[in-house]
């Protein structure tokens, strides 16, 4: 089960405060989009009176539908409403379950997986789940342009389907996170992916069917009556786009609404206050921040001042200012179920002003000056970069904050580089490894947001994406984090977690490896 907390009445203390980072505003009520007052009204009441359970759900940001083979956080709501992967992993012991495929054999040589289907699934529009819907799942997120952390695993398998109930990966080669990509690879009917890149359709196999969609608004959705699991208790789902804070507190509060993703810590005080709220904190810990340099640009060119940042951050005053304590420093990017993850490394970086200081003045980079870039709209990055300029200029770096608009952000650290220093979250420490040296952008031995290039590292995350064998694993995870330890284009900061806040009459709400929200079991009372 989620961990979830239900704070007392008279617990007010920032240590019972639940996260994440979001904006802040004072829209009232009645302006929140895609929420009239017959809404509303239903939402209060829970729908007593049509005897249609309704669950409102509100978020800050709009789904990216161009990005439902990867993990991205708009999209953690919905994503395991409207679809199923072939194997789901329990999160607690991330081992994988069976889902759309019903069971699997690794041959010995482990590049040749056999998947059996489930032939009792079907489509939301009536089609029947087969072999096919997997070939053309695979197919798509090989395609070049398809975001996904786990497209370095696509491309080198083949896939064939010997029957409509059996498909066959090859791989080129044995790879250690190959569930990593069942879970993360959901299957939309073989037929929809262009309408739903578009936004116009998202036909799936998951418990709820998607009634409407409208961009910037939110999304409708209806129970599954064939769902292969058993139809969902919860009748009718609504997500609403809501940008500001306050407001989506102001929705839980009426009534207006039952769940809230990733509220900030301050703005949620009044909710865990009230009993009749609580927080489920999604305990796959993979919501991490760090800062990052781009290793092209002088000083950060030299590791000396890399590591003099990693002194010089207070990591506890973001656990504490930024998580409201719903977190762990750390200065590696594993959460405490990864194979990976080392106690005594992960806490090799503490607050140390005056060792960072020393080493700046010995890479005579004293008095140089340096940019911090940020996303603006996040109040939690926004914190985070003012503790870490406050540690780097007493370090004696002059440290300039460069606030940027979403889009522009991305658009520097994808695209040619932001020339400096820059501060971002990422996830998948919880997953297999490779997946996050291979697949996610930070670490990406290929190509990161660092510039950093490197031929032993290379080396070593290939080794360990490509090895099977758990007895050599151990040895490979120290060299890899002996080398983040001493590089450190990636400075991580604290592992935080995602959370759904909400109403108590929601009860069974669960959360997949990927931190999806799941509802098939959940109910409104």
């Amino acid at each position: 089960m989620p961990k979830i907390t239900v704070p007392s009445p008279a617990v007010t203390s920032t240590s019972r405060r639940h996260l994440l980072m979001g904006s802040a505003g004072a829209l009232a009520l009645l302006a929140l989009p895609g929420c009239d007052r017959s809404a509303v009204k239903e939402a209060a009441t829970g729908s007593a009176a049509s005897g249609v359970k309704t669950v409102v759900m509100t978020q800050s940001s709009d789904f990216q539908t161009g990005t439902m083979m990867a993990q991205n956080n708009p999209n953690l709501s919905i994503m395991r409403l409207i679809f199923n992967p072939l194997t789901e992993y329990d999160p607690k012991t991330m081992e994988p379950k069976p889902s759309l495929a019903s069971s699997w054999k690794m041959s010995d040589d482990q590049k040749t997986l056999t998947l059996e289907l489930r032939t009792d699934v079907s489509f939301h529009n009536g089609a029947k789940f087969t072999s096919a819907d997997v070939l053309a799942a695979i197919a798509f997120m090989q395609k070049d342009g398809v975001p996904s952390q786990v497209k370095h695993n696509a491309k080198i398998v083949t896939a064939t389907a010997p029957s409509e109930s059996q498909v066959v990966l090859t791989l080129q080669h044995p790879v250690s996170n190959i569930f990593d990509m069942l879970e993360m690879m959901v299957i939309p009917q073989k037929d929809s992916y262009e309408q739903m890149l578009t936004g116009a359709a998202f036909v799936g196999t998951g418990p709820f069917k998607v009634d409407s969609y409208k961009h910037g608004q939110g999304m409708s959705l209806s129970a599954n009556d064939k769902y292969f699991k058993g139809r969902p208790k919860i009748d009718k789902v609504e997500v609403q786009i809501v940008a500001e804070a306050s407001s989506r507190v102001a929705s839980l509060k009426t009534g207006a609404s039952h769940i809230s993703m990733d509220l900030p810590p301050l703005d949620i005080t009044s909710l865990i206050a009230d009993s009749k709220f609580a927080n489920v904190i999604a305990e796959t810990w993979d919501s991490a921040m760090y800062v990052a340099s781009n290793v092209t640009i002088a000083p950060l060119d030299k590791k000396e001042v890399r590591q003099a940042i990693a002194w010089s951050v207070d990591r506890e005053a973001i656990v504490t200012k930024v998580l409201s304590g719903i977190g762990q420093t750390s200065s590696l990017p594993w959460s405490k179920s990864s194979p990976a993850y080392d106690e005594a490394a992960s806490k090799t970086y503490k607050y140390d002003p005056e060792k960072a200081k020393q080493m700046i003045s010995a890479a005579g980079a004293a008095g140089q000056e340096v940019k911090i870039y940020y996303v603006a709209a996040q109040a939690g990055f926004a914190s985070v970069a003012e503790i870490v300029q406050a540690g780097i200029n007493a370090a004696g770096l002059k440290v300039t904050m460069v606030p940027m608009q979403p889009a522009d952000f991305f658009k520097g650290l994808t695209g040619e580089g932001l020339p400096g220093l820059f501060i971002n979250g990422h996830g998948f420490g919880q997953m297999r490894p490779a997946t996050l040296l291979k697949g996610a952008f930070p670490f990406n031995a290929d190509k990161n947001g660092s510039r950093f290039v490197n031929d032993k590292y290379k080396a070593i995350c290939n080794a360990i994406w490509q090895n099977t064998d758990a007895a050599k694993a151990k040895a490979q995870y120290d060299e890899v984090n002996a080398l983040l330890l001493d590089e450190q284009f990636v400075s991580d900061l604290a592992l935080g977690a995602h959370t759904y806040t909400i109403s108590t009459r929601v009860k069974g709400l669960a959360y997949s490896a990927l931190d999806y929200l799941i509802l098939d079991q959940a109910d409104l009372s």
